[in-house]
């Protein structure tokens, strides 16, 4: 009998060890006092039991920085020769790296060859160098849609559209043919997407693109085309930002031609419009929930002096509820450096607030910025 009751304790404590005793659980004691071990078989869990990864956050806006003409030719060529290109931009580089996207107008071509357009009064010939001294600023893309794209012939356009790429840029405006000139250029930040396009209403003889030839990409000339182009980007990006080559040399404001151009663009899908060529600052409009910023003026441009060297960059956070304005003032050096001002900026804000205000739209100036907020 005794032997029975050893055997029966012998075979239980067993299948303690086993697991197979109710009761005992992991680090339990058993009848015997013996720490016993339980092994638990979980399943795997369900497809709906897998832990979902908390998603990144997707960026809703985005900051676009965008400044005037910009030459590579004079002053600037013999400055990138002595100083390198670092020197042309030193004084706004910092700005324009902190942008997502940073425009501005090419007004020169970039070759070492090409064939000069003397017939005309003013033919500017680039330094190559420019195209990446503008990708280390922190350009990302230029607008070649003007009225000098064309001054080294179709062979110098050519060459300047393959440098600015080769230097990481893109070029919007113009191309190897019109259909090439009026393509939006894409760039996509943070899961946004932002179009860039570029037109010209000055357009020296043979400059335009046509189906079979180089050139810029027309503006006024077929404003239904130009809507069209924009209303296509716009189904294809978040936002859309329209450069735009337009106006009178030293003029202070649209007339009714811009005015209709810059708004009729708003309407079909862009968000910001910048405009270029009077060589000085104009005002800046809200529209429709878009933004115009009628002209730029110059950025590197040298041989300027009182309003033709002051001018500024606009800094616009785009938003689907908001598009957020700064306007920071810059000041032009004779040989065509432009440097952010501040002893300066209140002669400069106080003139685009004047212009702005006749145009109906309110600019708020403080701690050296312009201010404007356009709600959507």
């Amino acid at each position: 009998m005794l032997l029975a009751v050893v055997a029966l304790a012998g075979a239980l404590a067993g299948l303690a060890v086993a697991g197979v005793l109710p009761g005992i659980g992991r680090g339990e004691a058993a009848a015997d006092g013996t720490r016993v071990r339980q092994v638990t078989h979980t399943p795997p869990p369900s497809p709906s039991e897998t832990p979902t990864p908390t998603p990144k956050p997707t960026a809703t806006s985005v900051t676009i920085v965008a400044g005037g003409d910009v030459i590579g030719d004079r002053s600037i060529r013999t400055i990138i020769g002595n100083q390198g290109g670092d020197a042309v931009f030193k004084g706004i580089a910092g700005i324009l790296k902190r942008a997502d996207l940073a425009l501005v107008n090419l007004e020169t071509p970039l070759t070492g060859g090409g064939d000069p357009q003397y017939w005309k009064d003013v033919v500017f010939k680039g330094d190559p160098r420019l195209a990446k001294a503008m990708a280390d600023s922190g350009i990302d893309v230029v607008t070649m849609a003007n009225n000098h794209a064309g001054d080294q012939g179709d062979s110098g356009l050519m060459d300047s559209i393959r440098h600015v790429r080769k230097a990481g840029l893109k070029v919007c405006g113009a191309g190897e043919d019109l259909a090439a000139a009026r393509l939006p250029r894409f760039f996509t930040v943070d899961g946004v997407r932002v179009a860039f396009l570029g037109f010209t209403d000055v357009l020296p003889v043979g400059f335009p693109a046509t189906s079979s030839s180089p050139g810029t990409s027309p503006g006024r000339s077929d404003v239904g085309a130009v809507k069209e182009a924009v209303r296509k980007a716009a189904t294809k990006a978040d936002y859309v930002v329209v450069a735009w080559h337009w106006n009178y040399e030293f003029t202070t404001g649209p007339s009714y031609l811009e005015s209709s151009e810059g708004k009729a663009v708003i309407d079909a899908g862009a968000d910001l419009v910048i405009g270029h060529h009077p060589h000085v600052l104009q005002g800046v409009q809200a529209y429709h929930g878009g933004f115009i910023a009628w002209s730029t003026g110059n950025l590197v441009f040298d041989h300027q002096s009182g309003s033709c060297a002051q001018t500024m960059l606009v800094r616009a956070e785009l938003s689907a509820k908001r598009i957020e304005v700064d306007l920071i003032p810059v000041t032009i050096a004779y040989d065509g450096r432009p440097k952010r001002t501040y002893g300066g900026a209140a002669t400069i804000l106080a003139r685009v607030k004047a212009y702005s205000t006749n145009l109906g739209t309110k600019v708020t100036i403080k701690d050296d910025l312009g201010h404007v907020l356009v709600k959507r």
